[in-house]
């Protein structure tokens, strides 16, 4: 199993809970919710909870280039500078210090891996992906001339169109493979178009996707974490990633740029929810109570220890169903598909189809018996990722199952 969550905004006990649980392996801090001194001290607090917890920090340089930022505590880390432009990166000099001043606070706080310091592009041809690539470049030359460092991971942050030109995917790859350079792996984010919640990922992106972590991660053997993915990240795991992240939020379990922008703040809160292993979904509570009611609830709850809270009520709509639980649950629910996986790509592959199979049986049943889902809650994601694997085999020269 390999779930990080994805740390944002208001923390409280969610870690440290999910961490009892054992529903995580690893936390992916962002800088920008934690003052570096506090950060410093829970860092400290977590290796007491658990020494084999794997931290990071995704420094968040990226936001120094949004225009108006939303950077909370950015300001107080040292690399960080709001404004800069794509002149900012003209100079080698300036690059070679944004990641020295990076590289050198993430050591002093104490992670177990680097992250290189990053840019957002939309394309794997445009100017800001020629800055992401010097700035992993000065990364790994300044990280080699370190005394015994924590070891580095290559950070990119990509817009989703620029998956869809597998050629440009191709020149990627052939430019991070490259033999003088020397990482431990790679830290990927998608940006996505949508704001909304969901788990809909365009099919022919998907596969590109999904073969970028397998070109990494199986093929030559990198470690390959994948933030931001939520269920998503079973497909890219399946593939060949050693981990995924997803946070407790809507919008730390799918990236969006906009929420590192500042605006005005407004909009309805986050309805409750119920994450179905058997649905491949997170649905709404009230979506529950109606499939409780047409005599399905069994077939869709997810089989984890939080599940009791709904099975223990006379209904979904009476239990003591809360936010903190839902999240606890959710995590509950990625690791237990997680744990399904056995790392051998085509029996992985294989097994996701079956259940991709069967949720859209069990959706087919509940519509019919006049479960009606959300726009988002439906399923309409699942043949979609269908569609994504089978074009996925076949760029990967995998025979037909």
């Amino acid at each position: 199993m390999a779930l990080y969550i994805q740390h944002g905004h208001g923390k409280s006990d969610k870690i440290t809970a999910a961490l009892d649980d054992g529903a995580i392996d690893g936390v992916i801090f962002g800088a920008r919710n934690e003052k570096p001194d506090k950060l410093r001290v829970y860092i400290k607090e977590l290796r007491n909870v658990s020494e084999d917890c794997v931290l990071l920090l995704d420094p968040q340089f990226y936001v120094s280039t949004l225009n108006p930022p939303n950077d909370r505590y950015l300001p107080e880390y040292p690399y960080y500078s709001p404004g800069r432009t794509a002149t900012s990166f003209t100079s080698g000099r300036s690059v070679r210090r944004y990641v020295k001043e990076t590289l050198d606070c993430q050591v002093e706080l104490g992670v177990d891996r680097l992250v290189s310091p990053t840019v957002i592009f939309d394309l794997f041809s445009d100017r800001w992906h020629q800055i992401a690539l010097n700035l992993a470049d000065a990364s790994l030359e300044y990280h080699a001339g370190l005394s015994d460092p924590p070891p580095l991971l290559l950070s990119f942050v990509f817009a989703e169109e620029a998956l869809a030109g597998i050629n440009d995917i191709n020149r990627f790859l052939d430019t991070i493979t490259q033999d003088n350079w020397d990482m431990e792996g790679f830290y990927f984010i998608v940006g996505r178009n949508d704001p909304s919640y969901n788990q809909c990922f365009d099919s022919e992106r998907l596969a590109n996707f999904l073969y970028l972590v397998y070109a990494l991660g199986q093929i030559n053997g990198l470690r390959v974490i994948c933030g931001y993915t939520d269920f998503v990240g079973i497909l890219l795991r399946a593939a060949g990633a050693e981990a995924f992240a997803t946070g407790w939020s809507q919008s730390l379990r799918q990236f969006d740029q906009r929420s590192f922008i500042s605006r005005k703040s407004g909009g309805q809160p986050a309805r409750e929810r119920y994450s179905s292993s058997p649905l491949l979904n997170s649905v709404l509570l009230t979506e529950l109570q109606t499939v409780y009611e047409v005599g399905y609830l069994t077939n869709v709850l997810s089989g984890v220890p939080l599940d009791d809270a709904i099975t223990s009520a006379a209904d979904p709509l009476a239990s003591d169903w809360t936010r903190a639980l839902s999240q606890q649950q959710h995590w509950q629910t990625l690791a237990v598909l997680d744990e399904t996986l056995s790392g051998r790509v085509r029996n992985d592959l294989r097994e996701i189809v079956r259940r991709l199979e069967n949720a859209s049986g069990l959706y087919a049943i509940l519509q019919g018996g006049s479960v009606q889902f959300g726009r988002y809650t439906d399923g309409r994601h699942l043949p979609e990722w269908v569609e994504a694997i089978q074009t996925f085999r076949r760029m990967a020269g995998f025979a037909s199952p």
